[in-house]
């Protein structure tokens, strides 16, 4: 009789380990798909602001029109040294969340097409204008686009459920 009460102590301290480590199984699987969920939610919000603030800049050329004298083509770009530092600091600072290749490529592309002025008329103006540029952040802008969706189409398969929070642009 001894032996029949150890073993069903013994049978059931097994089933209570093999729960609990199911358990434990479980509560880890739900906390890393969390922070993966939590992740691609970072990227999609980085992507999209800095697909903002380079459609700031691209709006800003009707605002330096008068500044565009010599630079009259449409496919030319202006941008501020603010503009410009801010995001050279942004890329750095979520390099984590925005694909490196993408940024290098962008910012080696665009800096070939920089305009070389006096240093009197880049300071009187307070920027750079890139022949060409116009092109450039537009096609990043839309390489940008593209990532968010494939983050999103990624995020809505991660959560089962539609996303609503990501659809305005």
């Amino acid at each position: 009789m001894l032996w029949v009460g150890l073993l069903g102590v013994v049978i059931g301290a097994l089933i209570v380990l093999v729960a609990l480590l199911i358990l434990f199984k479980y509560l880890e699987r739900q906390k890393a798909r969390e922070n993966e969920i939590a992740h691609k939610v970072k990227e999609i919000t980085t992507l999209q602001l800095l697909n903002q603030k380079i459609n700031e800049i691209l709006s800003k050329r009707n605002l330096y029109r008068s500044e565009y004298v010599s630079f009259d083509a449409f496919d030319d770009c202006y941008i501020t040294i603010d503009d410009y530092i801010y995001l050279q600091s942004f890329t750095a600072q979520n390099n984590f969340y925005l694909p490196s290749y993408l940024v290098e490529e962008f910012f080696k592309n665009i800096s070939h097409h920089k305009v070389v002025l006096p240093p009197d008329e880049t300071a009187r103006m307070g920027g750079y204008t890139y022949k060409g540029g116009r092109i450039i952040m537009e096609s990043f802008s839309d390489r940008l686009i593209e990532l968010a969706d494939e983050r999103r189409a990624q995020l809505e398969k991660l959560t089962k459920e539609p996303l609503r929070h990501f659809d305005v642009q």
